[in-house]
């Protein structure tokens, strides 16, 4: 745990008028399941402007948010944040080099959803869009996902443990509300949301405001 002493994460203040919606979430969700200690810096639009400037200035290449400091030293792009804090911490990652593998499609399949479903949110989207994502594109991927989950013997993506594709999971379901995940519908998806929503630390921070 002393390697990630004095770890800030940076992310936007707001995300079309949430405090959570985002990748920003995915990153706060595991270090508050972890129970490590963090500082949560958000900027508006224009301060980020600013702090995206900085960064290049000392020649951070291609900096976006979300990204954190470890004793002042960046780290970014949020799948390669996951996995870098898990190995930090030693949990969160497969057993083996196939449950590696799997993790990074999981995450990939996870980053995919959120590209089409942006689609559907920012912007000014066509209502031809919008209707094909909720009619077609949303409830295969809720089944797909539901499907995958069956696969396990526990409620998470590799069974019993937990892993960082799990917290990319939840929040991509709090973030898109275009289905309600009912336990009639979606069984292994409803006890997927049931089983982070329960774990100790995450019980404690989802009761908060979480701003």
């Amino acid at each position: 745990m002393s390697a990630l002493k004095n770890l800030k994460l940076y992310y936007f203040t707001v995300v079309q008028g949430s405090t959570t919606m985002g990748r920003g979430e995915n990153i706060r969700l595991l270090l508050e399941d972890a129970g490590v200690d963090f500082e949560y810096i958000r900027y508006n639009a224009a301060q980020w402007q600013e702090e995206k400037q900085k960064l290049l200035d000392q020649n951070i290449r291609n900096p976006t948010m979300p990204f954190i400091t470890i004793d002042g030293k960046y780290y970014g792009k949020t799948a390669p944040l996951l996995r870098f804090l898990s190995h930090k911490l030693g949990k969160y990652e497969g057993d083996n080099e196939d449950e590696f593998q799997l993790l990074d499609v999981y995450t990939d399949m996870a980053n995919d959803w959120v590209g089409r479903w942006v689609k559907t949110v920012f912007g000014n989207p066509s209502e031809e869009t919008v209707k094909t994502y909720r009619e077609e594109t949303a409830p295969q991927t809720f089944k797909t996902w539901d499907d995958i989950l069956s696969d396990t013997k526990g409620p998470f993506l590799l069974g019993e443990k937990i892993s960082y594709a799990d917290f990319t999971l939840f929040h991509m379901l709090e973030d898109d509300t275009t289905i309600k995940v009912c336990a009639e519908t979606y069984p292994h998806l409803s006890a997927f949301v049931e089983a982070v929503n329960n774990r100790p630390n995450l019980k404690k921070y989802l009761a908060t405001d979480r701003k």
